[in-house]
């Protein structure tokens, strides 16, 4: 199975200006943290960066990454990652005939371990799996004990988020009998190529999991998750 890993990185940014190009660790930026995971275990000629931003561009191929263009229409706030890919597909192999498989690792999900990626591959190289996502487990939160808030006549009335008959109600259940609940990190998105064409999504179908614990699932957002993140790189490395 030939898997092309791909890497979308936006100059643009709210929570945190031009953090893509920021440090994350040892002088590396985020960009580049990212594309020395990826080269830990991809081939670089499967290796693609997707961008729109010079800086980024540049900051790509001083590490030696191969960069695609990206068209200024795919890279607003709205834009699909899905749209991205299939931008890259159109690029690199029109045809169906080279990848079976496509790869995303996000820059703000910098904590990923290279164990996690190849365990991702061991999965969907089974044939089991339409797609595979990282996670962590939610050991705090249930959906069962989760509301939303909905007017009804002019009063706020809350509103279970499960219906009663779903299966996680599990109403007299202790929290050790509940059924365990896993949240995507963004660390790892694999799909198979022909989960992709038919669906045009990054995950579903027969979906696997790779267990990440929750301080490597830090999402980067914002300079106290950039910290965060920062930290843990320091004393764990």
């Amino acid at each position: 199975m030939r898997i092309l890993c791909i890497i979308p990185v936006r100059g643009g940014s709210k929570g945190l200006p031009r953090k893509n190009a920021l440090e994350i660790n040892k002088g590396k930026s985020l960009l580049e943290w990212t594309i020395i995971q990826a080269n830990k275990v991809f081939e670089h000629e499967d290796i693609i960066v997707s961008t729109e931003d010079n800086e980024l561009s540049i900051i790509a191929k001083s590490v030696n990454a191969k960069v695609l263009d990206r068209p200024a229409k795919l890279a607003q706030d709205d834009t699909t990652t899905a749209a991205v890919v299939e931008n890259i597909l159109q690029h690199l192999d029109p045809d169906k005939k080279i990848y079976d498989a496509i790869c995303i690792l996000q820059v703000t999900s910098a904590l990923r371990k290279k164990e996690d990626i190849l365990e991702s591959i061991k999965m969907i190289s089974t044939n089991k799996f339409d797609s595979v996502i990282s996670c962590f487990e939610l050991t705090n939160i249930h959906p069962a004990k989760q509301y939303t808030i909905n007017e009804v006549e002019g009063i706020p009335v809350a509103e279970p988020i499960l219906t009663e008959s779903h299966p996680l109600q599990q109403k007299h259940a202790n929290r050790h009998q509940r059924s365990k609940i896993f949240q995507r990190n963004g660390a790892i998105f694999l799909v198979t190529r022909d989960h992709f064409i038919k669906t045009g999504l990054m995950w579903g179908g027969c979906i696997g999991i790779v267990k990440m614990p929750f301080e490597r699932s830090i999402d980067i957002d914002t300079k106290d998750e950039l910290d965060q993140a920062r930290q843990y790189l320091k004393q764990n490395l």
